[in-house]
């Protein structure tokens, strides 16, 4: 479970002897006299499944005052910044083995900016620096939709802990697809440990959501919580709810709703 801290864009291409990762030594060191500010302007959140397949959530923070601190009722669609899922690959990169440094590759299978089967979703790739025992630097480059340029970038994680949730004696991860690209439709659904998220895209229609497992109290003490629903942005049906209950089902098995069957990719618990 990963959440970003704050993104910040470099430029591109970086003059040579350009520290990197950059903003670690800000306001310091600031070879480039780029604003020292660092700053998140969504809610990202990445769940990554013990066989690397992830779904990638953020949602923009409020820009109006009257707009919710995250979206919940199915808009306003702007709101979704972006969403993706797919699978993603790491690799040592040499001569930098020994300070753990990799270069990641994130395939995105379905994305909320594409169409389904697209050949021009860009590729989605970075080098991760650890920085401590619970964050991990992302270096990379990327399109700026903000200034319509391309950009380097740099993005910091934070590690969350998996949790057990509720009366459960183990933590578990379910991914759940559906994929009838025929007809225009990829969807995921993953949850590791309290929280869970799904993304499915019908044609151009995209629904996200966004579940955590909240904890309860009751004079003082810890009592059975419950999952809350906390972002839905579109109106389609995503089954997040079926993997609140794994032991119900299977891997490989199929979860039908409506139209579309959702096959049981995977099934994990420790």
């Amino acid at each position: 479970i990963s959440a970003r801290d704050y993104i910040y864009f470099l430029p591109h291409p970086l003059p040579d002897g350009t520290p990197i990762p950059y903003t670690t030594g800000l306001p310091t060191t600031n070879p480039l006299n780029l604003s020292p500010i660092l700053t998140e302007p969504t809610s990202t959140l990445v769940l990554t499944s013990p066989s690397q397949i992830f779904i990638d959530i953020r949602i923009l923070k409020p820009i109006f005052s009257s707009d919710e601190l995250l979206p919940n009722t199915g808009g306003p669609a702007y709101r979704l910044e972006w969403g993706f899922a797919g699978r993603s690959t790491s690799a040592p990169i040499p001569r930098q083995e020994t300070k753990g440094v990799k270069h990641s590759i994130w395939e995105h299978w379905v994305d909320s900016r594409w169409s389904i089967g697209s050949p021009e979703i860009p590729v989605d790739e970075g080098d991760l620096y650890p920085i401590s025992s619970t964050q991990t630097l992302e270096f990379g480059t990327m399109f700026n939709p903000t200034v319509s340029a391309i950009h380097n970038y740099e993005e910091m994680w934070s590690d969350i802990e998996v949790q057990r949730c509720g009366t459960e004696t183990k933590k578990w991860c379910v991914v759940l697809m559906v994929n009838d690209a025929a007809n225009g439709v990829r969807g995921m659904v993953i949850r590791l440990g309290q929280y869970c998220q799904g993304l499915l895209k019908k044609g151009d229609s995209v629904t996200v959501e966004r579940w955590e497992y909240v904890e309860k109290e009751k004079d003082g003490m810890d009592v059975n919580g419950d999952w809350e629903r906390v972002v839905r942005l579109g109106d389609s049906f995503v089954p997040c709810a079926v993997t609140f209950n794994p032991e119900k089902i299977t891997p490989g098995s199929e979860v039908t709703y409506g139209n579309y069957e959702w096959v049981v990719e995977e099934l994990v618990d420790w």
